[in-house]
């Protein structure tokens, strides 16, 4: 089954209040961005490696402009941990950021399959017990890291400008906000 089809079928069960459904979306964080996620607690706590998505957790969607932000923020946290950029999107969009944040990287990821994120453990020469992956996107970013084992840290996304398919995603993403709220800390997310 495609990922797309897995992922509408996690949907679905969310609907009708499956438990192992509803687990695997509910990360074991809420950010506002990556620039608040308290790093040095991360870090004492025994994590050394972070996967993060690009489109709308790093910067916006289908942008290469790495802001100077950005770039000093990676360089910072790369002094205590390994990194990564895991994306679905092509490698034309990953490499360029990629390369001027000097990162490891995964394109065409195919988030949230096993595959995605055995590859960027293995990149990372990491383990899920020691890894964290840090999205906006509950439906690929949250439930790939949930079922892989990682520590997982939902974001809001960068911006509210989307194209079709993130658009899509993100209506299911905030009906299963509204349909899980009474199962999370946070109530007002979206």
């Amino acid at each position: 089954m495609t990922k797309n089809k897995e992922m509408l079928k996690l949907f679905f069960k969310i609907l009708i209040n499956k438990p192992e459904a509803i687990n695997l979306v509910i990360p074991r964080s809420y950010q506002k961005n990556i620039f608040e996620i308290d790093y040095q607690s991360l870090k004492k706590a025994g994590y050394h490696n972070l996967i993060f998505d690009i489109d709308n957790t790093i910067m916006p969607v289908n942008s290469i402009d790495v802001s100077l932000k950005l770039q000093r923020f990676m360089n910072e946290i790369k002094k205590d941990f390994n990194i990564c950029l895991v994306s679905n999107n092509s490698h034309d969009r990953v490499y360029p950021v990629s390369e001027k944040l000097n990162l490891l990287s995964l394109s065409n990821a195919h988030k949230p399959t096993p595959e995605a994120f055995k590859q960027s453990l293995i990149l990372l020469k990491g383990t899920p017990e020691n890894t964290i992956m840090i999205g906006d996107q509950m439906l690929s970013d949250i439930v790939g890291g949930n079922q892989n084992g990682l520590y997982t840290i939902l974001v809001e996304p960068y911006q509210k400008k989307y194209d079709l398919k993130t658009g899509i995603n993100r209506i299911l993403q905030n009906i299963i906000m509204h349909k899980i709220k009474k199962y999370i800390k946070r109530y007002n997310y979206y």
